[in-house]
């Protein structure tokens, strides 16, 4: 199933020193949905400046690129949280918090 993976991230003092961009991500088959800044006027904002969203094919090349995230060194340019899952139907997720219901793990 098509997974979503959101970056939500504030950039370290490091990154100053390194100003290379990520290449090649559309060629390995991710669709980089939007990168953006994030809204000082935000409801309840998340205390991160940027965000980045995309989208991949299935959840092992999701975990594939996460380890990939990591063997990069790009958490030591950026202060980073993340969320991934599946592109669900918004009416099953909502019944879903309705329920109370908590994601499964892997």
């Amino acid at each position: 199933m098509q997974q979503v993976f959101i970056e939500l991230y504030n950039c370290r003092p490091t990154w100053a020193k390194c100003p290379e961009a990520v290449k090649g991500l559309k060629s390995a088959g991710v669709d980089v949905v939007a990168y953006g800044m994030n809204s000082p006027e935000t409801d309840h904002r998340a205390p991160y400046d940027f965000f980045c969203v995309y989208r991949v094919p299935n959840v092992e090349f999701q975990r594939e690129f996460e380890r990939q995230v990591v063997a990069s060194g790009w958490y030591d340019y950026f202060e980073q949280v993340n969320v991934s899952g599946d592109a669900q139907d918004f009416e099953a997720v909502l019944l879903g918090n309705a329920r109370m219901a908590r994601p499964a793990s892997s």
